[in-house]
């Protein structure tokens, strides 16, 4: 038979990178082509396996052993094999070169008989049917031909007329690349690898056309087809791959599925019973490529499996007993290919990834195990049932456990522990990765781990999870951040109220104190300042009540926008004027945006699986607290004083710094109270936490900015110092500019 063919069987591979049961696979030195077209002995459990090189050749090979039992080499111009097909004994070879030629074989003695030329295009597809086979050839529109095999066997085809009868299809249907006939028999159904893809439907032997569908945009090149009961089943050589489901009776599609990133060009279909096993034309990751099972009842992804390295382009596929055999191709540096088995019956799931922190309240955790492509690692069936095994964070031995679903039960599990479980599916998160387990304690941290089971059973046990905490009672954390919404809305008040009752800005920076006692007051409460004049009565030079109203809801705006320009002028135009503003706005800028970082970070630390910190950043942290804590109650304290003497400016600008302050102690005291404890606030309580904060952020620079401006604005008269109230039990001492208008 030639040299010796290598030969590998590999038993049971089950791991946590496969979902099928990856059985074997056999080595076949092949060159730089690989496996393309198959057929089938099923009693006997031999397959042939055409291989596309120069020249073509046939592999033999025994099912059950998985060897190589024949190899036959066509003649040497016989290049490219595209269509192998099977009647009794005896094989029908379509080979691209010389176009059109059939090349008979004996396949149990893997001796070539002879050959016919059926066409002048290469013979791209083709199937039996009682005695007659079919093939189409790769003319634009595609030829299909009907041939008598028997006569071609008996050697009764001297006139190639009486053997062979041919149809032309519609322009624009070419590339035949999948034929099947369907369930009743009677129809030949056509796959186009068009854009789109067509479906042309013809009788059976008359070759008259029934029917066409014409695919959806974007379904293209209809690489694959299978029969499934009334239904035809039809891959697209898209990226990612399609799998269309028509209805043959009505030639109507009945549903479709689109698979994931990396199933790109569904090459081959297996059909068992339900489902469908999709060989993948692609090399879907490293070198390798994919087996995926679909429901087709459903069309839906049930499981899959990554072949080994190397083993790619999957092209060629046929179904015996439980397995499924799919040829690969070979490369120019490796020049071999391989038939992969695949056991097509499930197994239990993979080992699970370790379950990882999702949400916690004060007494459960949710947490999920999903990993990539679930459906890679579920054995093959879906998964039905979680087993979440717990253990304090400081105990190294697994005290109870929650079951979900329909797990089945472990023999190794410590039953005089079990403390509950939980029987209905829907407590079964995200289709079987994802659960909460509840009645936990308050503030304490725990490890999970999880074993999964689908229908033939469970898994092996996860690794242990990172420890993960139950958040404190939300009664305490609604009290903590009820205390610092009250101190904000303290502040905010303070704010408003000093601004209502502060001189108005419009009214302070002109030059014409008389302007300024006509008016009526300097102020927006209209409370009369102690020391301003009356105004003059109406007609002895000052304002009607006309004028007065055009004053303030005028002039004043413009002169306060005029103002405003002048002073920006005067700062840009004295010596340093312009590097003074933009130091002064690169000051802020950097101000917020450090700011802004801290909230992100907080936001991101009390949303976290760990809230931990290094030490180091604790003790920063601490004085962080204190530090802001002291500067938020000397604010408040010096803002109430402002108000009671009435500088209102001043009690403004205390309630900003107050609000500031206020926001730097809220964030730094929550994080150290959640890294000492461990433990997590509620979804919801966070939620609140960020968007307090986050407000105060907003409200403190804000108003940084706002004062800014006012404070530019203003007519800056006497400036004195002021001391804290005796009021505060505080005398001397302590004192702070403020201004004095």
């Amino acid at each position: 038979m030639g040299k010796t063919l290598a030969f590998l069987v590999l038993v049971a591979l089950i791991s946590c990178a496969s979902g099928l049961y990856r059985d074997g696979y056999e080595r076949v030195d092949t060159g730089p082509g690989g496996f393309f077209g198959a057929v089938l002995d099923d009693q006997a459990g031999i397959a042939w396996f055409g291989v596309d090189d120069t020249p073509a050749r046939i592999i033999k090979v025994d099912l059950t052993t998985m060897s190589v039992v024949g190899k036959l080499e066509l003649e040497k111009d016989e290049e490219r094999l595209w269509s192998f097909v099977k009647h009794g004994k005896y094989g029908y070879v379509g080979v691209e070169s010389p176009g059109g030629r059939l090349v008979g074989v004996d396949l149990d003695s893997m001796t070539r008989l002879g050959y016919a030329t059926a066409s002048q295009f290469p013979l791209l597809a083709g199937t039996v049917y009682a005695d007659h086979a079919y093939f189409s050839a790769g003319s634009n529109p595609a030829t299909v031909m009907r041939l008598d095999v028997l006569k071609m066997q008996a050697g009764g085809c001297a006139d190639w007329n009486q053997c062979r009868y041919e149809v032309s299809l519609q322009a624009g249907e070419e590339a035949v690349r999948s034929m099947f006939v369907d369930e009743a028999g009677k129809h030949l159904i056509l796959a186009m690898y068009t854009e789109p893809g067509v479906i042309v439907k013809l009788t059976v032997p008359g070759l008259k056309r029934i029917g066409s569908l014409t695919l959806d945009q974007g379904e293209d090149k209809v690489l694959c087809g299978a029969r499934y009961g009334h239904y035809g089943l039809f891959g697209t050589a898209t990226s990612p791959g399609r799998l269309i489901k028509v209805d043959l009776r009505t030639m109507r599609r009945a549903s479709s599925l689109e698979f994931v990133s990396g199933e790109d060009r569904p090459a081959t279909i297996v059909m068992r019973g339900n489902y469908a096993f999709i060989g993948f034309g692609s090399a879907w990751a490293e070198g390798a490529s994919s087996v995926v099972k679909v429901d087709v009842e459903r069309m839906v992804r049930v499981s899959g499996v990554v072949t080994k390295e190397g083993q790619t382009w999957l092209y060629t596929g046929l179904g015996w007993q439980q397995w499924a055999f799919f040829g690969t191709r070979g490369t120019e540096q490796t020049e071999h290919a391989t038939i992969v088995r695949v056991n097509m019956n499930p197994t239990f799931p993979g080992i699970p990834v370790p379950p990882v922190f999702n949400s916690s309240t004060s007494d459960s955790i949710t947490m999920n195990w999903l990993r990539e492509y679930p459906e890679y690692h579920n054995g093959g069936a879906p998964i039905i049932g979680a087993r979440v095994l717990m253990r304090p964070a400081d105990n190294h031995d697994w005290t109870c456990e929650h079951i979900y679903a329909y797990a089945a039960p472990d023999p190794a599990a410590p039953k005089d522990r079990i403390s509950r479980v939980h029987e209905n599916p829907a407590e079964l998160l995200m289709h079987g990765y994802a659960a909460t387990v509840d009645r936990l304690d308050e503030e304490k941290g725990y490890k999970f781990a999880v074993i999964l089971t689908n229908e033939v059973g469970p898994s092996h046990r996860s690794r242990s999870s990172l420890a993960m905490a139950t958040t404190v009672s939300w009664s305490y954390e609604g009290l903590f951040l009820l205390l610092f919404a009250a101190l904000t809305g303290g502040l905010a008040w303070l704010w408003g109220a000093s601004w209502a009752n502060a001189p108005r800005i419009d009214a302070l920076y002109t030059d014409n104190d008389r302007e300024e006692e006509q008016t009526g007051s300097l102020l927006t409460g209209k409370k009369a300042r102690p020391d301003a004049s009356p105004a003059p009565p109406s007609g002895a030079g000052g304002f009607t009540p006309g004028e007065a109203e055009d004053y303030e809801g005028g002039v004043g705006a413009r002169r306060l926008a005029s103002r405003a320009a002048s002073i920006f002028v005067s700062w840009v135009g004295q010596p340093g004027g312009m590097k003074r503003v933009l130091v002064t706005a690169a000051l802020f800028s950097t101000v917020a945006c450090v700011a802004a970082g801290v909230e992100a970070f907080f936001c991101a630390f009390v949303s976290g699986a760990v809230p931990t910190l290094d030490p180091a950043m604790r003790l920063v942290l601490c004085g962080v607290v204190v530090a802001s804590v002291g500067a938020c109650a000397w604010c408040c304290s010096a803002g109430y004083s402002s108000w009671e003497l009435r500088e209102y400016d001043a009690a403004r600008r205390f309630a900003v710094g107050g609000m500031l302050a206020l926001w730097a102690s809220e964030v730094s005291s929550l994080m150290v109270l959640m890294s000492y404890t461990g433990s997590q606030m509620a979804p919801w309580m966070w939620h609140v936490s960020a968007t307090l904060t986050g407000a105060g952020l907003a409200a403190g620079l804000l108003g940084l900015v706002w004062e800014a401006a006012v404070a530019s604005l203003r007519k800056r008269t006497v400036v004195e110092t002021v001391g804290l109230p005796d009021a505060f039990g505080i005398s001397g001492g302590v004192s702070w500019l403020t201004e004095r208008l």
